[in-house]
Formats: structure tokens, sequence, C-alpha cells
């Protein structure tokens, strides 16, 4: 089972923000037919605290930095310093 969402129509109604706070493999696009409608486009707007970059257009991207990857989860790498060979294992 997953988690609450939130539902807003916008408006005269033919598209709609959903708010997920857990998603599973293609929710949405469930959702919406459970209720006899048809998902035609997605746009993720955030994933936790991180908001999408709104300089990018569509289809555009660039590269996370350190903090952001944080936000998500991830962990993030630290630069070793160029003059130092990597440690071997």
């Amino acid at each position: 089972k997953c988690m609450s969402a939130g539902l807003e129509l916008l408006g005269d109604g033919q598209e709609v923000r959903v708010t997920l706070h857990e998603g599973k493999f293609h929710q949405i696009k469930r959702m919406i037919a459970s209720r006899g409608a048809a998902v035609c486009r997605l746009e993720r707007l955030s994933m936790g605290t991180l908001v999408l970059d709104e300089t990018l257009e569509r289809g555009q991207y660039r590269l996370l930095t350190g903090e952001e990857v944080l936000k998500i989860g991830g962990k993030h790498e630290k630069k070793r310093e160029t003059n130092k060979p990597a440690k071997m294992n």
C-alpha cells in the first residue's frame, strides 16, 4: 500500500496537479485511469526537497550539485586532488 496522494484540479479540469509522497510504478497513470481518464503528459516538478531547475527547457538537463545529490538521498563523492594518485585496493 502507498502513502496518500493529493489531487488539485487546474483550470477547466483537463489538467490536474498530483502530489505524491511515495510513488510506485505508473501510480499516477493507474490512479487517473481508475477514474476513466488517460494521462497525456507527466511533468515532475520536484523530488523530495529538490525542485526542478526552472531555467531548463523541456528535454534539457544538468548535473546535480553535491548538495542536490544529498537532498535526494544519494552519496556525494568528494573530488580528489588531481595531483595525488588514487589508492588501489
